[in-house]
């Protein structure tokens, strides 16, 4: 004969205590994947923001440091509002040499800013020879009109935004004056 079981000692779960258990696993569950999922996307754009933020203070700081060492600079504009800058600067040699810059500010597209070094002159590219050139920021526009360089004299102005996608765009406004009457006969442009 078998042994009776008694009630009063059954362990386990009953249906509903399991049901219970479960949808608290999905909730629970649903709040760390979504946690998770925003922190992703909250990633992501910092890296975009920064990116932004650091390639556009690059282009300001070449700018602004080689301007401010240079004799003199040329701005033009050699096709639509496209822009071309080009200065001679003391290089960081000892003894003292001077050396080519260059920066230009293609519109194509959502703008670009290009960047090339010579120790000898420096032209205006063609399409072809600008895609030599180091690409320093893309999605770059003027903070207002056609120009992100504005040269009065001896001082050169500069104003950018840089886009990071859809985010917050990065403004760029800076200013810096060539230190005019250095001696050498290089001549850049």
């Amino acid at each position: 004969m078998l042994p009776q079981r008694d009630a009063s000692t059954d362990t386990g779960f009953t249906l509903i205590e399991l049901l219970v258990y479960s949808a608290l696993l999905v909730v629970v569950g649903s709040v760390v994947v979504g946690l998770f999922l925003s922190g992703q996307t909250t990633v992501a754009r910092v890296r975009d923001v920064t990116l932004a933020a650091n390639s556009a203070q690059v282009v300001a700081d070449s700018v602004a440091t080689n301007i401010r060492n240079s004799t003199d600079f040329s701005l033009s504009m050699p096709s639509g509002t496209d822009q071309f800058l080009v200065a001679r600067t003391a290089q960081r040699d000892d003894p003292l040499t001077w050396g080519c810059v260059a920066w230009y500010y293609s519109s194509v597209g959502s703008g670009s800013i290009y960047f090339r070094q010579s120790s000898t002159a420096i032209l205006s590219p063609t399409t072809a020879e600008l895609a030599t050139w180091l690409l320093v920021d893309g999605g770059v526009t003027p903070v207002s009109g056609t120009r992100i360089f504005t040269a009065s004299g001896q001082q050169l102005s500069m104003g950018f935004v840089s886009r990071a996608g859809t985010h917050p765009p990065v403004v760029i406004s800076s200013a810096a004056t060539s230190r005019a009457g250095a001696s050498g006969n290089l001549t850049c442009f």
